[in-house]
């Protein structure tokens, strides 16, 4: 079952390969001229997905309003989708892990004192580490929820608001971290001009999205409501160009699964054409989801299981090493020393 803030359409315009004039333009291009690429979530609810003609990015057409999201986010998120006010501890020892791992970006990037902000920081165990390392930590949690689970277990600087809400001195940090929080904004242009507007000069962006030519995930399972765009290696770089931020390297992994990237703020702004950065995306885009579309149920069926038995596997690890440790905050220091070791 899915929320019905999400589902905005009427029904109309929703023939699969129609070309259309989305209501929402494509926030890279300002263009309009879209073709739908489908008509229903992954479950089975009424919502169109299209793909601009000018740029190939992918994202949700027609979206609710953005007070209607904030306010799905703020209060309902991580209990419809999570099934929990709070992290349960397996999703302490998973969050602790990768938290480590974050920091360990961070430290290539910047040195011990510098500002860094967190946005969508959940449960605030980035920023526990990363304070842990000598960094000024800084998070934005929109759910209340998990905001004041943050400050009163790691004792932890949370703003709870938006990113579209909050307030952000301007040049003020050295690195932004931003991961796996853009696909569910309704405005990502806003929302990184926001971010390039907070940054030092020369100051840096750690993103992370997941990539709309996931091999791993099937065509019908790749619509959840609740990502209203969906980038790749050229779009997610063409759309910080327009923002004001230049990326320094853009990557993915095997399967495909996510785009990360190193983003910068110039010291010198810098003109970069999003047209070429976007060359031919929207054909490649194009054919390789309708390639996708039209894959049977049981293709990469092996890799798929492999899939499986890596998650039962971090299932059992993550709740091995919670039940042996009470108290969340010596629960993540064990994770981190344990993975430094």
């Amino acid at each position: 079952m899915t929320h019905r803030v999400f589902h905005a359409w009427d029904g109309l315009n929703g023939e699969i390969g129609k070309q259309i004039d989305a209501q929402a333009p494509c926030p890279i291009s300002g263009q309009h001229a879209a073709i739908v690429l489908c008509d229903r979530d992954r479950y089975g609810y009424p919502l169109r997905t299209v793909i601009s003609q000018t740029t190939g990015l992918v994202y949700a057409d027609p979206r609710a309003d953005n007070d209607a999201i904030d306010d799905f986010y703020r209060s309902t998120y991580r209990r419809f989708y999570k099934s929990a006010s709070k992290p349960k501890w397996k999703h302490t020892a998973r969050n602790a892990f990768i938290a480590g791992q974050r920091v360990e970006m961070i430290k290539t990037l910047a040195a011990r004192g510098a500002a860094v902000l967190d946005i969508g920081t959940g449960s605030g165990e980035l920023l526990y580490v990363g304070r842990r390392n000598g960094f000024d930590m800084q998070g934005i949690e929109v759910d209340q929820a998990y905001a004041q689970f943050g400050r009163k277990c790691y004792g932890v600087k949370i703003i709870n608001e938006s990113l579209r809400s909050a307030f952000l001195p301007e040049q003020h940090f050295d690195v932004v971290t931003i991961f796996h929080v853009l696909e569910h904004l309704p405005d990502p242009k806003q929302a990184l001009s926001k971010i390039a507007a907070t940054l030092k000069p020369g100051g840096y962006v750690l993103i992370e999205v997941p990539n709309i030519e996931s091999l791993d995930t099937r065509f019908r399972q790749k619509w959840h409501p609740g990502h209203l765009f969906h980038f790749n290696c050229c779009t997610l770089p063409a759309l910080a160009s327009i923002c004001g931020l230049e990326t320094l390297s853009v990557h993915t992994c095997p399967r495909r699964n996510v785009v990360g990237a190193t983003l910068t703020k110039p010291h010198t702004p810098i003109e970069t054409d999003w047209k070429t950065l976007v060359a031919d995306n929207f054909k490649n885009t194009w054919q390789l989801l309708q390639g996708q579309a039209k894959q049977n149920w049981y293709a990469n069926w092996y890799e798929r299981l492999g899939r499986a038995r890596q998650k039962l596997k971090r299932n059992l690890c993550e709740w091995t090493i919670s039940l042996s440790e009470g108290n969340r905050r010596k629960l993540v220091d064990k994770v981190t020393r344990n993975r430094a070791a």
